[in-house]
């Protein structure tokens, strides 16, 4: 992809997040959101058809990149070596730390939290060829890995103690595989 649009779509993305946590997402401006981001309205058009498209591909582009985590964690390794896979998903949380602090006050963090998490732990499950019809202990081992990750750093961001953390998911893994 072209450099100039990697640049603006990264422009937007932060404006957009940044607005987010100050208004309501309805309320945000076209002509506003381009001032933020340092772009005219006909760039904006360019590549998004509304301010709701525009969250929309924003969100996408931050789920996939979650999910590219997702997809690099071994159910078998989580049961055998539980520490890489708590790291692999505080990595995961830690490295968009930004995104999530931009928006964690904002109207649509409740829901899109969510969403990311089962789009996680649904990825998760696919990359490793689980069925939670079929295998439902090891699913909620996955969900509840993954949302305790995620909820205990969201609680406790901007300050939290990764290592606690690390060592409080590893030994519940432990108890019971």
């Amino acid at each position: 992809m072209d450099k100039r649009i990697v640049r603006t779509r990264l422009a937007v993305f932060n404006a957009l997040f940044d607005l987010a946590t100050e208004k309501e997402l309805n309320k945000i401006t076209v002509v506003e959101l381009c001032d933020r981001a340092g772009i005219n309205k006909s760039t904006f058009y360019l590549h998004y058809r509304s301010i709701n498209d525009c969250f929309h591909q924003c969100f996408e582009l931050f789920t996939e990149k979650m999910l590219d985590y997702g997809r690099a964690i071994d159910y078998e390794e989580m049961g055998n070596a539980p520490e890489k896979t708590v790291a692999k998903i505080l990595d995961a949380c830690e490295q968009n730390m930004k995104y999530v602090q931009l928006f964690k006050n904002s109207v649509f963090y409740d829901s899109a939290i969510s969403t990311l998490k089962a789009a996680f732990v649904s990825e998760i499950l696919k990359h490793n060829d689980i069925d939670p019809q079929q295998n439902y202990h090891a699913a909620a081992k996955v969900a509840f890995l993954v949302g305790g990750c995620a909820d205990m750093i969201m609680t406790l961001s901007p300050n939290f103690n990764r290592p606690e953390i690390e060592k409080i998911m590893v030994d519940v893994i432990k108890r019971k595989n």
